[in-house]
């Protein structure tokens, strides 16, 4: 069992790396891509959609974590 204060801030945490994947890691790789000479266009244009569809799926990721976020504020129990 865990504490709801445990709880909260183990998902507020998982939250801010999300946050900081989607903002930093997926959007940086996108925008860099048109320096890595060494790679052809169709290899660009794969990793460009497998680094969009990793952003999309961090954001319904955040977007599950934030509504257990909200569950666990909003639940009258301590103790999960």
């Amino acid at each position: 069992m865990i504490k709801k204060k445990d709880l909260t801030k183990i998902l507020y945490d998982a939250l801010d790396s999300e946050e900081e994947a989607n903002t930093h890691f997926y959007s940086y790789t996108i925008k860099s891509l048109k320096y890595y000479k060494w790679l052809t266009e169709e290899e660009r244009e794969r990793i460009e959609n497998i680094m969009k569809k990793l952003g999309g799926d961090s954001q319904r990721h955040k977007s599950m974590v934030e509504n257990l976020i909200q569950y666990v504020e909003e639940s009258e129990r301590n103790v999960f």
